[in-house]
């Protein structure tokens, strides 16, 4: 793994100098080499994901098309991505931001850890100190996590074996290591993961949460919850999702309705200085990830790739006024007008376009309600995962208009898991890649993309750009390392 920092000094002078997030209110300090505790905080926060490396994987996926009927031309860059091209830069780019980033943020973490390691903290530094070292550790398990679900199979029984990616555990494995980097077994990443979240678990129970930008013990226990759903253990999700589900709140979307009323018009609500996010929405963040959502690409009406129909119609199935996500996707434009036509059917209303600063959303409640009635489905309890739908679908509907389901609703328990599904695709869309990897962990199922001049692009069932191939630059630190097939 290449990276910029080429001696710790340089790295600890940049951080500490430059890269604090003016969001968090951490004061630099200078140019000194960080010393306290206070310091080593510093720099983890320095180590949060500050890109949307993830928000490209969602051109790949169903729930986006390219509006074909706007005049705006997407960047070259972006159509390698919508196409399914084998390399998603550019020639002659040989750097990946996507593993720039999340190496950079393990790279953060592994400096704090291997400080902490043999540091014995004041009585008064104690709970800071611990508060740090948790989130260290978190910080590792959620960026291997993506990486290996970004890099490599998913995880299942036949693939525990398979090639995961390069696990540093220690920062002077970046110094003294730069050069032939090994793909540890899935398995053995997964194992690691694991371990950093127990170690984050301990270290962070009980303590206060100090930003949603930062990890505390509930956004911890939802990435479990999430880990744990990927690995197929089930029941492990099931505790782990039901423990977010007691102590955090949902919100209620009948709250936006005010806001919808003042607006005078479905077409105004959300489409410039207020986002869905801004309403009592942004109560069940519990993480925030990336950087300022509102340059996301996907809010503009006249951006070529937009929100799918398919993805907007599952906010529809009741009628076409009662649940309140569909503000997130559609366009309210008339679609026989001329600028119905270059808009089209959907925008994503999520964040503001303008003012209010928004952040993407990591994890959020509503996560832990489709992990538990999705891992309760394969543990042969049907029930269960309907109370969860029916106390998630209320709080998106209108009042008085949501009729609960029931079991006779549904012909047998993979018509039960399809809805579960599809509310979760509708929960999570443009949110932290998570549609990318679900497709991956469903079977990659066959998609088609159809672009300019009318040409169809194909992914194919199975196909093997489900992994995004290792980047040129790691290829040329390590010329023995697998690649992935394509």
């Amino acid at each position: 793994m290449k990276y910029k920092y080429l001696t710790p000094v340089l790295l600890m002078i940049a951080v500490l100098t430059g890269s604090c997030n003016k969001l968090l209110d951490i004061k630099p300090v200078n140019s000194m080499m960080p010393v306290s505790i206070a310091d080593y905080e510093s720099v983890l926060l320095g180590g949060y994901p500050r890109t949307d490396f993830f928000m490209r994987t969602e051109m790949m996926t169903d729930n986006v098309y390219a509006n074909l009927g706007t005049t705006y031309t997407a960047p070259r860059d972006q159509e390698l991505w919508f196409t399914w091209a084998p390399y998603k830069q550019l020639p002659g780019v040989e750097d990946d931001p996507c593993w720039g980033q999340l190496y950079s943020s393990i790279f953060y973490a592994n400096t704090v850890l291997d400080e902490f390691s043999s540091r014995t903290p004041a009585k008064d530094e104690q709970e800071l100190f611990e508060t740090v070292k948790g989130e260290a550790y978190a910080l590792r398990a959620f960026s291997y996590f993506y990486l290996v679900n970004f890099y490599a199979e998913p995880y299942s029984e036949a693939t525990r074996t398979a090639h995961g990616v390069p696990m540093p555990l220690t920062a002077k494995d970046v110094h003294q290591h730069t050069q032939q980097n090994v793909r540890e077994p899935l398995e053995k990443v997964y194992r690691q993961i694991i371990a950093d979240m127990d170690q984050a678990a301990s270290l962070l129970a009980g303590k206060k949460s100090r930003s949603k930008f930062r990890f505390d013990a509930s956004a911890l226990q939802l990435l479990r919850a999430r880990v744990y759903l990927f690995m197929g253990e089930n029941e492990k999700a099931v505790a782990a999702a039901s423990d977010v589900i007691t102590t955090k709140p949902l919100s209620d979307m009948n709250t936006l309705q005010a806001h919808i009323d003042a607006a005078k018009s479905d077409v105004s609500s959300f489409s410039g200085n207020f986002g869905v996010i801004d309403g009592d929405y942004k109560n069940e963040v519990l993480f925030y990830m990336g950087g300022t959502a509102n340059t996301n690409i996907f809010h503009y009406p006249q951006y070529m790739f937009k929100p799918t129909q398919e993805l907007l119609n599952l906010t529809l199935r009741q009628d076409s006024t009662s649940d309140y996500r569909r503000y997130i996707f559609s366009s309210f434009y008339a679609l026989n007008t001329a600028d119905g036509v270059s808009v089209g059917p959907t925008v994503y209303y999520m964040y503001a376009r303008q003012e209010n600063p928004s952040y993407y959303i990591g994890l959020k409640v509503s996560e832990a309600y489709v992990i538990r009635a999705e891992a309760n489905i394969k543990l042969k309890q049907p029930a269960k995962a309907i109370t969860d739908l029916n106390n998630l679908l209320v709080r998106r509907m209108k009042k008085g208009r949501f009729t609960p389901l029931q079991a006779g609703d549904f012909a047998d328990d993979a018509a039960l898991m399809r809805r579960v599904l599809e509310e979760r695709r509708v929960e999570l869309a443009f949110e932290g890649g998570m549609r990318w990897m679900d497709l991956r962990r469903l079977g990659k199922p066959a998609l088609t993309h159809v672009y300019k001049n009318g040409q169809v692009y194909e992914l194919k069932q199975g196909d093997p750009r489900y992994l995004l191939q290792i980047p040129m630059s790691e290829q040329n630190n390590s010329p023995d390392m697998p690649l992935n097939p394509f």
